[in-house]
């Protein structure tokens, strides 16, 4: 299902929360990618996903497209990214193993301080995800802005969108 067309950037991740700017993009781009199809998908469905990969790569995204892209999705991607990359981080692969990587003069937080950071961040994003799968109903009960969500497609590998943002667990 991905094509590698990244509905935001690395930069937009540094400029809306504490990731250094120091963070070599490359480490970040996977998860960007894994956030997009995990979270992004399942909310708003594959037609509507693709029409948006489709925009961007070919450059012909509408008023409301980016409306979308910018106000709801952007946001929502943001947090879900940083909700997975406290362990991707700290824990690399090389050819001798898994490796946690340390610094000088730092204090390095336990496996379950980073889980609450990443349940911080993932708490964040459910908010914004909430809110995007309302402004997506809401659009297509006014004036069907995006038909695309509310007709995904056929097919065993067709994600119909989610109705709500937050996952209750039982």
């Amino acid at each position: 299902m991905s094509r590698n067309i990244l509905f935001i950037s690395v930069d937009t991740i540094k400029d809306r929360t504490g990731l250094h700017l120091n963070v070599d993009p490359k480490m970040v781009f996977p998860d960007i990618m894994y956030a997009q199809d995990a979270y992004i998908l399942p909310a708003l469905g594959t037609a509507l996903y693709q029409k948006l990969q489709d925009g961007i790569e070919c450059g012909t995204l509408t008023c409301d497209e980016e409306t979308l892209l910018n106000q709801y999705i952007t946001p929502c991607l943001v947090y879900y990214v940083m909700s997975e990359l406290p362990m991707a981080l700290s824990y690399q692969y090389y050819n001798k193993g898994v490796v946690r990587k340390t610094g000088d003069n730092q204090i390095e937080p336990s496996a379950s301080e980073l889980t609450d950071v990443a349940n911080r961040y993932a708490a964040r994003a459910e908010f914004y995800k909430q809110r995007l799968i309302k402004y997506l109903k809401q659009e297509n009960q006014a004036n069907a802005k995006f038909p695309e969500y509310s007709n995904p497609g056929t097919g065993v590998d067709v994600f119909v969108p989610e109705n709500e943002g937050y996952v209750l667990l039982s």
